[in-house]
């Protein structure tokens, strides 16, 4: 089939032998349609060929009457239609998908070719799925009485109004003798695109989501909603709660619609291109290198480059808003804030674990249930105590267990500590070093008193 490119030329070249004539260069129109007839010509797409004398005539007339258009080749009388889907096959095609209309494509034409409607030498499935495509309510495989979702571009015009957030395979960085993943996640602004924060992490979980999310929050203020699809990491309680103690609305896209978060999808594929493909991998050594070879790229290209949507750069946007910007005045209670959570159970000797190590803590705890609050880096240090939260209020600390500090601390209780005793030194088994000796029971004295009681 001629595509758009090909019955331009066609036209073209029809509309160069007849231009003598429309320019009255050929004033005997018959003699030059009869010299032209006897030669041949090489028309675009068909090669050459002869023509008659009434074919130029027609031309002659089509050009006048609709101009080049009327010159180019028509296309076929059964054009969008298929030849080998018949009207009786494409009632019944029809007539299975709304029988099931969640049926996919090559299963509806499976049971199809079961019912024996056709044959696969009759019907192949390539023409089959070009039938589906020029009939788009079979195409999709969905109810054709649903209603079609109303998809709209969208963009807020205040900067900090809405953050969109992802996460972007990035490259394999040679750690030891093998290669590591990193990912990159970033927070971009969807009035300005500027990049609020991002940076490549070993892990896609939530501690690199909260580390990322409050670096762009002391840089560029609080958002009034984030924006994020459906995975694991952005369904967590925590960040839920990080966002409800900022004031923050946190949203998530509807499964399945990538769309939804075109900016962020869009900024990944400019990292792709303007600082991926110039990357030398073979140079960075370290995911710290990388991070920094991103932000020095990030600021000098990225957010300072003139943005075709907005006629400016990202950075200069946000700044001509700055004034509606809301920092964050408190950094300590930022802090507080984006504390890692967890609850547990306090054993009954005021003891709990996290993250496979022992804390202890005041006694009048025990038993009892609190929240407790961290940074992954205070693990490290044994002397760094992590808070306890009740009903939100902090109500006490606890420190990592000292088992050999522990063996010598004085134990409160109802008996006689291990390290006392009332007894004289010589009588005492524990401190005299000599043999114990056993109790003697004498049963003869036990007679007598049974005697003497009756």
């Amino acid at each position: 089939m001629l595509d758009a490119k090909e019955r331009e030329n066609i036209a073209l070249k029809k509309f160069s032998l007849i231009a003598p004539v429309l320019n009255e260069e050929k004033l005997n129109q018959q003699e030059y349609f009869r010299k032209l007839s006897d030669q041949l010509i090489d028309m675009p797409h068909y090669g050459p060929r002869r023509y008659a004398v009434k074919s130029f005539q027609w031309w002659l007339y089509l050009y006048r009457r609709y101009g080049l258009e009327g010159l180019k080749p028509g296309y076929r009388s059964d054009r969008g239609k298929s030849r080998r889907v018949t009207a009786e096959i494409a009632a019944k095609i029809r007539q299975k998908r709304a029988e099931k209309p969640g049926l996919k494509g090559i299963l509806l034409y499976e049971e199809l070719v079961k019912e024996g409607v056709f044959t696969p030498d009759r019907l192949s499935l390539a023409t089959f799925y070009r039938f589906l495509a020029q009939n788009p309510d079979l195409a999709s495989g969905k109810d054709p009485d649903e209603e079609e979702k109303d998809v709209r571009r969208f963009s807020h015009q205040r900067v900090n109004e809405l953050w969109q957030t992802d996460i972007m395979y990035g490259p394999c960085l040679r750690v030891g003798r093998s290669k590591k993943q990193t990912y990159l996640l970033a927070f971009i602004d969807d009035a300005s695109r500027l990049v609020t924060a991002a940076r490549f992490c070993w892990e896609q979980n939530f501690t690199a989501v909260r580390a990322v999310f409050k670096e762009a929050i002391l840089k560029r203020g609080v958002p009034k909603m984030i924006y994020t699809d459906n995975g694991k990491v952005y369904r967590c309680n925590q960040l839920a709660v990080v966002c409800a103690s900022l004031g923050c609305t946190l949203l998530h896209a509807e499964p399945f619609s990538p769309s939804s978060k075109g900016k962020v999808e869009r900024f990944f594929r400019t990292v792709r291109m303007r600082f991926l493909s110039r990357l030398e991998m073979d140079r960075v050594k370290s995911l710290e290198e990388l991070n920094l070879l991103f932000w020095q790229w990030l600021e000098a290209d990225y957010q300072r480059k003139i943005h075709s949507a907005l006629g400016m750069s990202p950075l200069d946007y946000f700044l001509s808003q700055a004034q509606a910007v809301k920092m964050f005045s408190d950094p300590t209670l930022l802090d507080e804030y984006f504390l890692l959570r967890t609850t547990r159970k306090v054993n009954h000797d005021a003891t709990f674990s996290l993250e496979n190590i022992l804390y202890e803590t005041d006694q009048k705890f025990a038993g009892s249930r609190v929240e407790v609050r961290y940074e992954p880096e205070w693990l490290k240090s044994p002397a760094r105590p992590v808070f306890l939260y009740q009903d939100g209020l902090k109500v006490g600390e606890a420190r990592q267990v000292d088992f050999f500090a522990n063996a010598w601390v004085k134990r409160k209780g109802r008996g006689r500590p291990a390290h006392q005793n009332d007894e004289p030194e010589e009588l005492s088994p524990a401190r005299g070093g000599g043999e114990t000796t056993a109790p003697v029971i004498s049963f003869t004295r036990l007679l007598e008193n049974e005697g003497e009681e009756k």
